[in-house]
């Protein structure tokens, strides 16, 4: 098992302008989205995957567009064409392409589950702020998912992240899911 290393230095979205990509093929929970998101079932998979096409092709070395170009695919349920752009994504910065490259290998959707790896994906991604990234991070550090992984992850930091967390969350679900990852935080 490798490790890839990822710079948090500079968030992906300040790389590249908005383009029709974002437009189409944001997804709205991106903390690093440059417009205001598209949910699955709205997603329109032919528009969406050329635009992102168009945009990689200007910007290669844009972890958003590749982000939003893998959506395309796994919308369409192909998991393995999606799967080098979230490994691009994730390579290039993007937290949301950390966060579903996490969530892609910690459920084995392609190749073996590998919750060490999800894990630090997640880290990197909340690091960044992203508030799904620190949820799913601080709810399994906290089912202790990754005791075995030597993520470097302390109790403090992890407190901070779910007080920002906290802060993130401005719609329903998002406050909804932090308050009961809080709730597990006290119960512990």
């Amino acid at each position: 098992m490798g490790f890839v290393v990822f710079s948090c230095a500079t968030p992906a979205a300040a790389q590249a302008p908005r383009t029709l990509c974002d437009n189409l093929a944001a997804h709205p929970s991106d903390t690093q989205k440059m417009a205001p998101g598209i949910e699955q079932e709205n997603y329109d998979i032919p528009a969406g995957r050329a635009a992102c096409a168009e945009a990689i092709k200007q910007y290669p070395n844009e972890g958003r567009f590749q982000y939003q170009y893998g959506r395309s695919y796994f919308y369409n349920a192909e998991y393995e064409a999606a799967l080098p752009h979230f490994e691009r994504a994730a390579e290039l910065g993007s937290a949301q392409g950390q966060l579903v490259l996490g969530l892609v290998v910690m459920g084995g959707t392609v190749g073996e589950p590998d919750e060490c790896r999800a894990g630090r994906l997640w880290l990197s991604a909340a690091r960044q702020n992203h508030l799904y990234s620190k949820i799913y991070l601080l709810q399994n550090w906290l089912d202790d998912m990754f005791e075995h992984c030597g993520l470097d992850l302390t109790q403090s930091e992890a407190e901070d992240m779910l007080t920002r967390a906290e802060v993130l969350a401005t719609w329903d679900q998002a406050r909804d899911d932090v308050a009961q990852l809080r709730a597990g935080w006290v119960e512990r």
